[in-house]
């Protein structure tokens, strides 16, 4: 007995879900990241407003000073949907873990100079604190900021923060063989000394704003604009002139995790400065103010170099650079 199975092709009635649909066109078919991203906040029939601020909706577009027409336009060009999102951070990570795994295989932690490694304890475990603090104010935007587009983004922001801590965490215990006391004088520092100060009363005073996309600016686009080249990148110069390289390959991760996160930013920052001109004034005025209090946070902190000065100065001028081509003139 012969059996001959016909294949049928089924032309769909659509090519994507509803609310797609409506914003494209039935006809367009969609991406991953559309479908999670476009339209996923409820925006109406909710049960109660917050009782902590009855002045605002759940979800409420008032809660910035930021007007958008859409807040759908402020897509991420990552397109980082949940799947997307952890399958690249597992790959990252992956590679990650072979540099951790070389250095410690290979002993190379025993041939680091002992003042280097005492400069990497001084100026590199207090910012597990620092990345702490990023977690929580990003979190705080995921909470109050309008749009799926934003809020999903700033959510696997606050994520990679707290994954920065525990990779600086990681750091510390491999160069001090565990020793833990090396975390606890970390934090006492964060605490107490008075170079790092400044930078934690930033952080701790950004704890308090309420205005999401002002928190967005201080946080993601100002503070880690000085913070991270600085203290990651230029640290890790700083020590490959003494003839220390195992400490930049371990800090690597964070600085091509950062130039990755820098497109998002400067793509968010510069379609909200096209959508009006009191958007641009808006966030030129939050801009400059944020570059004082984190400019005067850093210079106790950029002492490793020794032309501190010149150091802050040029990762400055990185950051106007970056402005400016996003529409914000400084």
């Amino acid at each position: 007995m012969e059996l001959n199975i016909a294949s049928v092709e089924i032309e769909p009635k659509r090519h994507t879900f509803g609310h797609i649909a409506r914003r494209f066109g039935e006809d367009r078919p969609a991406s991953r990241y559309e479908e999670s991203m476009y339209d996923s906040q409820p925006t109406e029939n909710f049960h109660y407003r917050p009782q902590w601020e009855p002045e605002f909706e759940i979800y409420d577009k008032n809660r910035t000073k930021i007007k958008m027409n859409d807040w759908y336009d402020l897509l991420d060009p990552r397109k980082f949907h949940y799947m997307s999102y952890v399958s690249t951070r597992a790959s990252q990570n992956a590679a990650n873990e072979q540099s951790f795994e070389f250095v410690e295989k290979r002993g190379l932690v025993n041939f680091i100079k002992k003042d280097n490694l005492q400069k990497v304890y001084d100026f590199l475990t207090p910012l597990r604190h620092y990345e702490y603090g990023a977690n929580m104010n990003n979190l705080a935007i995921v909470d109050r900021v309008y749009g799926t587009a934003m809020m999903s983004a700033c959510l696997f922001q606050a994520e990679d923060r707290i994954g920065m801590a525990q990779h600086i965490t990681k750091t510390i215990l491999l160069l001090g063989d565990n020793d833990v006391s090396k975390l606890d004088a970390g934090k006492d520092a964060w605490l107490n000394c008075p170079n790092w100060q400044g930078l934690r009363k930033a952080v701790e005073d950004s704890f308090v704003e309420k205005d999401p996309i002002r928190l967005f600016v201080k946080q993601n686009v100002v503070f880690d604009a000085f913070v991270i080249p600085l203290m990651i990148n230029e640290f890790s110069k700083e020590l490959a002139q003494n003839d220390e390289m195992t400490v930049s390959m371990l800090n690597e991760f964070i600085v091509s995790w950062y130039e990755e996160t820098v497109k998002w930013l400067d793509s968010v920052i510069k379609v909200m400065v096209k959508e009006s001109d009191e958007n641009r004034d808006l966030l030129t005025t939050w801009v400059k103010e944020d570059i004082e209090i984190i400019e005067n946070a850093m210079e106790p902190l950029s002492t490793f170099s020794n032309n501190p000065k010149e150091l802050i100065s040029s990762v400055k001028a990185e950051l106007i650079a970056r402005l400016k081509s996003c529409g914000i003139n400084l």
